[in-house]
């Protein structure tokens, strides 16, 4: 009985302490739980077929799980320009920049690197031009200016900048904005003597030569939004780079070293210095800068001011414009880069170039016999569509209001009791239903949109009555055929002020050029932001930009 009585005291004890130490490992991993994001939607840009990404899209579903939305953005088929401008506005969380000037672009917007594209590829690439295989056309010094060349868009390194850089002093005709596989085949039909593309793009195919090799360029890279917490950078990192082989070899990335620009970028200086006069609509184009006579400056007046970019030229730290307004009144524009980087349709120095842009609330300065206008804010230097500001702005007619659509919508009529349907301009509010099925979808992400769209559109119903007068600044045309415009009050309250003031609508940065008084809509957007009022309070919110490419296919 004492045998059997200690061997069963042992066994107990055994047990017991085998059953603590279980627990105590359970409770210790408890202690270190899986992180949760605090990220609700996760927009992926890309710049080649979305083919590539399904993998890691299916694979990012599961790894966030159901109540993160994730969406895909962009494509093949978007340009260099565009990917550009939605990482300005940062409309993409983890981009795949694809080209080192978008990472650059990437850098100079506050995303921060986390991995590297192409990762079995040399860290370092090459730009080569080429032509057919049968061409008589043998080194760059062949070419003159009856030949024509295929480039890529302003924000191209291997397709447009060194190339560039390496045709200093060449006069040819230009047909540029492709991408790679556009180019050759624009070669391969005779539709151009030359192209520029990667030589991993040229090197194998059999029916085109290569007759110059450039410099060794940067590769590029995968960067995360600033708009991300840091612990979101850090799981949304984590995910990406853990993710199976197979997955970051069809989305070509993987870990690696954020890459040193430096060089690419003193390139991409000189070029833009080289090429400050070129015009780039105008065939044959000119790879170098003809000397011009300094032109005469005139007293300078109004400080809301519309002209045409016509030169360029760097300034240590600055970019320098040589703007001509109206009645041929020349001045010169300065931008300090860390703002030119941010500016919306402004991809680069060159891209300006014959471009109409407005200086708005800015009055310039006699510096000498030069007339001088210094940048300091973002909002105050607007660039436009070449026919934008050319044409006399809408004057503010009385309008009468017959219908409130939506929290942006609403319908009115003139005097003549045509009706008009009218987008508010440089904001977007919330989406409401636009169906029955719309009112009966379960979706949270439904349920959570139409929310704020449905709470923005009373706020409107508060500010605006049907048969209440409102004045009109028609800025533009949309593709639906709505008017879009600025819209007021008789008192001249700025209703879109007061939406983004309550937190009912987002600033919408992609057409902010349009609006006189941006400035205005942005400080509005920031004080509902810093109050964390409505949209602002809510983790769940979807920009309703975003909401509609997840969600409104058509």
């Amino acid at each position: 009985m004492i045998f059997k009585n200690k061997g069963y005291k042992s066994f107990t004890h055994l047990l017991f302490s085998t059953t603590l130490l279980f627990f105590g490992l359970l409770g210790c991993s408890s202690n270190q739980p899986k992180s949760k994001p605090e990220f609700t939607t996760l927009t992926i840009g890309i710049l080649s077929s979305s083919d590539y990404y399904e993998g890691l899209t299916d694979y990012l579903k599961r790894e966030f799980g159901n109540k993160v939305q994730i969406i895909i953005d962009g494509g093949d088929k978007l340009s260099y320009e565009e990917a550009r401008k939605r990482m300005i506005n940062r409309e993409w969380d983890i981009s795949f920049t694809l080209s080192p000037m978008l990472s650059i672009a990437a850098k100079n917007n506050g995303y921060t690197h986390t991995g590297r594209m192409f990762p079995k590829n040399d860290p370092y690439y090459q730009a080569v031009l080429f032509t057919k295989a049968d061409s008589p056309i043998k080194s760059i010094s062949d070419l003159n200016e009856t030949h024509t060349i295929a480039l890529g868009d302003f924000n191209s390194v291997s397709s447009f900048y060194v190339a560039s850089y390496d045709l200093y002093g060449k006069t040819l005709n230009v047909n540029m904005g492709h991408k790679s596989r556009k180019i050759k085949e624009l070669v391969k039909s005779g539709q151009a003597d030359l192209g520029a593309a990667p030589d991993s793009a040229v090197k194998d195919e059999k029916d085109l030569r290569i007759i110059h090799v450039s410099k060794d360029i940067p590769g590029s890279g995968v960067f995360l939004s600033p708009r991300l917490s840091k612990s979101d950078r850090e799981i949304i990192t984590k995910a990406l780079l853990n993710a199976p082989k197979k997955i970051r070899e069809d989305a070509n990335y993987g870990q690696g070293e954020d890459y040193d620009y430096s060089n690419l970028i003193k390139i991409s200086e000189r070029t833009n210095e080289i090429l400050r006069c070129s015009d780039f609509t105008k065939n044959p184009v000119n790879f170098y800068c003809a000397s011009k006579p300094r032109e005469n400056t005139e007293k300078a007046s109004a400080s809301d001011i519309v002209g045409k970019i016509n030169g360029w030229t760097k300034r240590g730290d600055t970019e320098t414009f040589k703007l001509v307004g109206e009645n041929n009144q020349i001045y010169e524009v300065v931008i300090p880069s860390p703002i030119f980087n941010r500016i919306p349709n402004a991809p680069n120095p060159i891209a300006l170039q014959g471009k109409i842009v407005r200086i708005i609330d800015v009055q310039p300065q006699k510096v000498g016999e030069i007339t001088q206008i210094n940048i300091a804010e973002l909002s105050q230097f607007i660039v436009g569509q070449n026919s934008q500001f050319n044409k006399k702005e809408s004057s503010q007619i009385a309008y009468t209001v017959k219908e409130i659509e939506d929290g942006d919508t609403i319908v009115v009529t003139d005097q003549s009791s045509k009706q008009t349907k009218i987008r508010f301009a440089c904001i977007d509010t919330p989406e409401i239903p636009s169906s029955f099925t719309d009112n009966l979808s379960l979706d949270s992400r439904y349920k959570n949109q139409f929310l704020w769209g449905n709470k923005a559109k009373e706020k409107l119903q508060s500010l605006l009555k049907v048969g209440n007068q409102v004045k009109l600044k028609i800025v533009d045309t949309d593709r639906y055929g709505r008017k879009v415009a600025e819209v007021r009050l008789p008192d001249d309250t700025f209703l879109q002020e007061l939406l983004l003031k309550d937190g009912l609508a987002m600033v919408y940065h992609e057409y902010l050029y349009n609006c006189t008084s941006p400035s205005v809509l942005e400080k509005a957007e920031l004080e509902a932001k810093q109050k964390l009022l409505n949209i602002w309070s809510d983790s769940e919110f979807m920009a309703p930009w975003s909401w509609r490419s997840a969600f409104r296919v058509n």
